[in-house]
Parts: structure tokens; C-alpha cells; sequence
């Protein structure tokens, strides 16, 4: 596995692990909210023995990738952060040598794939969404609001709040910063459903993993929380009619994070894709299914 920190233009880079088979079919990680490119499993040999390059991405203001200028989706044009989003990993590719990727999207990285699918479809080939939340306008869908219920007192302050300010409020209760080990364990237990904490059990280090993924996630501060917090809260500015390459959808049905119903409005929505309600799974399910997920999305045309 190699650490690349690359330059994306006016003055900022991302971070991208590069691992798993060189060879392999590339698959562009796209972490959760607040995580980083390190909330996936350890062993990166599951990545080769699927045949897939693994390039695992901190998302802009997570782990080592800057933040987008001016906050990305705190700027006030919700329009900004997915045109610079698919800019910066337009850049990441091309200097990767790699012309053409599946993207994988877990939980709050749902967003960041949509806009990648609909932005640069010359370079995306595929998209898998593992467990990942819906954006703003699926909450219009009465089936959706009720799933989503405890996201709907955050939504009524994005409404009443000028962008910038809803991000900043929300991001402290979201994760820890400064933060070590001991501290991220805490409180991610403290905030893992119960479903979730039996899941990720099963996963041996799993509990540690994601913690040093928070850690990480916070190492220069919240910038990425907060800017996922109003991309979250707000109306995805991406015609999801324009994400025409092939679409896998995982969900699991015993989630209570990502419920199984967002996986049915995303299905409805996006002509491409095929749904999988995966039977006493929650959500952690990309760990416990990460082999199947990165084979079936390697082969996905």
C-alpha cells in the first residue's frame, strides 16, 4: 500500500491510499461521515485477492486531503462542491495514470459518488452505494421522512440557518476534535446503534479500525465534517438522471443508520441501478460483506 498526497489546483491536494492489486480493476473508496479513507477493512490483501486496485480517498477537509475553497458546500452556492469535488478527483485520476474506475460509496460518502457518477461519467464506470444516505430532496418522499425522522430536526435548521453556520454547530456533536484513540472508541460507542455494535464485533479490530479512521478523519480539524453536514442537509444540486453507468445498491435490512427504505428511494430514482436489501445485516455491512461488494463492483459493466 502506498500514501499518495497529490495536487489538485490553487494550492490544495488530496490524500489517497493505493492498494490492493496494481493490476486490478480500479475502485475509488469514498469513506462515511465523519470517517476517512481508513474506514475500511485492514487487510488490504482482500482487496488484491478480489482483483481490484484499491485507491481509498480522504474526502475534501478529512484525514490528509485539504478542504475545498471556501468551504465547499458552506460557500452558499450549492452548485460549488460537486463541480470542484469532481475537478479535484478528475486531477487525483489523471495523475494515477488511471482513465476509467468504479466508485464505492459508504453512508455519508453516498453524496460525494452520486456527484462523481453524474460528473464525470467518461471516467466513472460503475457506482456501488453500500448503506448511504439519501440527499436532501428524498425527504419530500413520505415513506423517506419517516425512516429518517431523528435527521429531520437538522434539516429544519438548515432551512433556518445561512450556509456556513449549520455545519459549524453541528459538526462538534458529530465527532471529537482533538482526538486520540481512546477518546474516538468512546464516543463511537456511545453513538453506534445497537445492531451496528453487534455487527461490527464480528469484525475482528473493527471497533479500533474505525476509531483510527475518526482520528484521522480530525487530524486538522472539522472542515470536513462540517461541509458534510450542509451538503447533507441541503438539496444535492446533480440531476441523478444524468448517473447513467451501471448502479449496485447495498443495504442492510436490520440498519437503523441508512434504513432500507433510502436503498428503495435511490433504486426509484436511478435508472441504472439494482438493489440488495442483504437479510440480518445493519449498518456495517460493507466490512462484513467487503470481498463480495469489491468483486461484484469490479465486475459491474
Amino acid at each position: 500500500m502506498t500514501t499518495h498526497r497529490l495536487a489538485v489546483g490553487e494550492g490544495r491536494a488530496m490524500t489517497v491510499d493505493d492498494a490492493g492489486d496494481p493490476g486490478g480493476v480500479p475502485v475509488l473508496y469514498l469513506h462515511g461521515t465523519p470517517d476517512s479513507r481508513l474506514a475500511r477493512p485492514a487487510d488490504d490483501g482482500l482487496a488484491a485477492a478480489a482483483g481490484v486496485r484499491l485507491l481509498a480517498l480522504d474526502r475534501p477537509g478529512y484525514g490528509g486531503s485539504d478542504p475545498l475553497p471556501g468551504g465547499g458546500a458552506s460557500c452558499g452556492d450549492p452548485g460549488t462542491w460537486p463541480r470542484l469535488l469532481a475537478s479535484d478527483v478528475r486531477a487525483v485520476l489523471d495523475q494515477l495514470a488511471v482513465e476509467r474506475c468504479a466508485a464505492l460509496a459508504w453512508s455519508g460518502g453516498a453524496l460525494a459518488g452520486l456527484v462523481l457518477a453524474a460528473g464525470l461519467p467518461e471516467r466513472v464506470s460503475a457506482l456501488g452505494i453500500v448503506a448511504g444516505l439519501v440527499p436532501r430532496q428524498a425527504y419530500d418522499d413520505p415513506a423517506v421522512r419517516d425512516a429518517g425522522a431523528d435527521r429531520l430536526a437538522t434539516l429544519e435548521l438548515a432551512d433556518a440557518l445561512p450556509p456556513g453556520e449549520l455545519g459549524d454547530a453541528v459538526a462538534p456533536l458529530l465527532a471529537p476534535y482533538p482526538c486520540d484513540r481512546a477518546l474516538a472508541l468512546e464516543h463511537q460507542a456511545e453513538h453506534r446503534d445497537p445492531a451496528g455494535a453487534r455487527e461490527l464485533a464480528t469484525v475482528a479490530g473493527g471497533a479500533e479500525r474505525m476509531a483510527d479512521a475518526l482520528v484521522e478523519a480530525v487530524r486538522h480539524g472539522l472542515a470536513g465534517v462540517a461541509a458534510d453536514v450542509e451538503a447533507q442537509a441541503r438539496p444535492l444540486e446533480v440531476e441523478l438522471a444524468a448517473v447513467t453507468c451501471p448502479v449496485r445498491l447495498w443495504y442492510g435490512a436490520d440498519d437503523a443508520v441508512t434504513p432500507p427504505v433510502f436503498g428503495e428511494w435511490c433504486a426509484g430514482h436511478l435508472r441504472t441501478a439494482t438493489l440488495d436489501i442483504v437479510d440480518s445485516a445493519a449498518h456495517y455491512l460493507l466490512f462484513t460483506h467487503w470481498s463480495d461488494i469489491l468483486r461484484s463492483l469490479a465486475h459491474l459493466r
